[in-house]
């Protein structure tokens, strides 16, 4: 079965649900070093979020609005102040600052993107349909109180 996991988040993408399909998957990010703990940082009002590793310090890009999804990697349309800022994410009840990340990534399916991208366009591939996903939903659960963020972050990439 193909799933929805944009290329960039891939290696660090644990599926978190039997339910998962062509048209959506949920999961949890993992870091290659094991742990699932991070420091989340964002700018843009959440449309850049970025994860440093507790245990190791990789950082990973969790989603830009102006790369990843249909805006960012198909039609290629960044509007994002590059110069921004990003702000630490800190839990609100317990003021401590590790997280452990979900995510639901949502698709149109690898046939809309053949039909749409790939029949019109050369630089665009099959294998690429993941990354021009349509709806993305971030949620973070502190690692430290427990206190959980449902969809702290969703957007749609369309």
């Amino acid at each position: 079965m193909n799933y929805p996991i944009p290329s960039h988040i891939k290696e660090f993408f644990q599926l978190a649900d039997s339910n998962n399909s062509e048209y959506k998957v949920k999961g949890k990010l993992k870091c290659s070093c094991g742990t699932e703990n991070f420091n989340v940082y964002q700018s843009n009002n959440k449309m850049i979020v970025k994860a440093t590793c507790k245990k190791c310090n990789k950082e990973i890009s969790i989603f830009d609005d102006g790369k990843h999804g249909w805006n960012g990697f198909v039609c290629k349309y960044d509007s994002l102040d590059r110069t921004q800022l990003f702000d630490k994410v800190i839990c609100e009840k317990c003021k401590k600052d590790a997280f452990v990340i979900s995510m639901e990534i949502y698709s149109q399916g690898k046939q809309d993107f053949i039909d749409e991208c790939v029949s019109n366009d050369d630089s665009f591939s099959e294998e690429d349909w993941v990354d021009g996903f349509e709806w993305i939903c971030i949620s973070l659960s502190c690692a430290d109180c427990s206190n959980h963020s449902e969809n702290w972050m969703e957007h749609e990439t369309m």
